[in-house]
């Protein structure tokens, strides 16, 4: 786990760093997606999580869902586009678990992507992906609490 401003970021996954979301590719061929520390930080405490269902597809920079903390509401863009398979139930029922582990039990989707090489076009990812992270937030100030 690299950290950069203070914020947490694991060398493993693949990062959107101009809307603060991760994707991690399984070996089933899924992509599971959630939010970055950054985000989670910048957002404050997550009240409610709404998720698109299940089925939906889901275009490449289009919402993945919404999140909603006492400071702002956002939508949750996606980098890869494809199918929804699952939904992280256990955050929709305690938002909280975002705050407290965004890249672990605090995913937010999973998804069947319709082309995982075109979607990595996006990302950055390993120690190139942390040290574009770094150049992001270094330019907007941001730091996690």
């Amino acid at each position: 786990m690299s950290e950069v401003n203070g914020c947490n970021l694991p060398e493993d996954l693949w990062y959107w760093p101009e809307k603060h979301v991760w994707a991690r590719p399984e070996d089933d061929g899924t992509v599971v997606m959630g939010m970055t520390d950054v985000a989670q930080n910048l957002a404050g405490k997550i009240v409610v999580v709404n998720l698109k269902a299940p089925g939906k597809t889901l275009a490449e920079g289009k919402s993945a869902g919404t999140l909603e903390s006492g400071k702002w509401v956002g939508s949750i863009p996606t980098p890869v586009a494809g199918e929804v398979v699952a939904v992280n139930e256990a955050v929709k029922k305690a938002p909280h678990i975002v705050n407290d582990d965004p890249y672990g039990e605090g995913w937010l989707i999973r998804v069947r992507p319709s082309d995982w090489a075109s979607g990595q076009a996006l990302l950055v990812h390993g120690p190139e992906g942390i040290e574009a992270y770094r150049a992001r937030l270094d330019a907007e100030g941001i730091h996690c609490q």
